[in-house]
């Protein structure tokens, strides 16, 4: 069972990445470099750069957890 959530974790993290990316393509106008995610009015940063390398660390973070996760059920 803890096996399983280790593996999904890894999936997950292997996921987060694209999915960032993906949405940064949907969301993002060029011609305007605006987002539609931002909130006009107030300074947030939208699904950008900053927002793919979150996204990039989280991944890893997820991926690398789910190992540690994974091979602590092995050794028992």
């Amino acid at each position: 069972m803890v096996r399983i959530v280790g593996k999904l974790m890894q999936i997950a993290g292997l996921i987060i990445l694209p999915a960032a990316i993906i949405l940064q393509l949907i969301f993002d106008d060029p011609d305007t470099n605006e987002s539609r995610l931002e909130r006009t009015g107030q300074d947030v940063f939208g699904f950008g750069v900053d927002g793919l390398l979150v996204a990039m660390i989280f991944g890893i973070c997820v991926f690398y957890l789910g190992r540690m996760v994974e091979g602590y059920v092995g050794k028992q």
